[in-house]
Formats: structure tokens, sequence, C-alpha cells
């Protein structure tokens, strides 16, 4: 891996995590959520300064060249974390539903109510 790359990759890298950070500090992004993509930014900084390291796993694991290994892992993790994400969406949207129906429910015993008093 050429220098410039290396160090193009540890500087986009710290520059995401500020990023993430400056998020938090805003109250813009839960702790929950950046804690996947500072563990992220962590391993892109450690890619750029000990990059002999992915060179001897990927070896090891039998990959051909490390770049594939690396691809491979980056695509199982944003899957991963698409699912964990598509799991909380469909909660979310079942509270949402379940909070749609007592408001609707609220509003006609209110209405009831009303009509009673007159």
């Amino acid at each position: 891996m050429s220098v410039l790359i290396r160090i193009l990759l540890v500087v986009s890298a710290v520059l995401m995590l500020a990023f993430m950070l400056k998020r938090i500090r805003q109250s813009k992004l839960k702790i929950e959520y950046t804690v996947f993509w500072i563990a992220f930014s962590s391993v892109l900084v450690l890619m750029g300064i000990f990059p002999k390291v992915f060179y001897k796993i990927s070896e090891f694991i039998g990959f051909q060249s490390p770049i594939s290994m690396v691809f491979l892992v980056i695509i199982f993790v944003l899957i991963v974390k698409m699912f964990f994400m598509n799991i909380q969406i469909s909660q979310l949207e079942n509270k949402v539903d379940a909070l749609a129906q007592q408001i609707a429910i609220d509003r006609k015993m209110d209405k009831d109510e009303k009509k009673e008093e007159k």
C-alpha cells in the first residue's frame, strides 16, 4: 500500500471519527449508533497505520489478495448492520401504528363524551 493512500486512509478515518464525536456532542446522534461508526473508523486507522497485519490475516485465512478480504468483511458488517436497523425500523413502525390507533380511540371517546354532555 503506497504511503499516500495510507495517509489518505488515516486522515479520512480520523475526520470521520471527529464528525461522529461532533454529532454526539450536538445530540444529533445517539451514542449507541455511533459506537459502530467509531469502531469502524478505528479499524480504518489501524489499516492505514499497520497494513502488514491485514496482509498476514488475509494470507492466513487464504485470500489471494488482502483487498478481497477487506471488501468481504466490510460488506458482511454492513449487511449485518442493515439487518439490525431493519429490526429497529419494524419495531418503531409497530409502535407508531399502536400510537395512532390509541389516538384514534381517544379521539372517538372524547367525541362520544362531548355528545353525551349535550
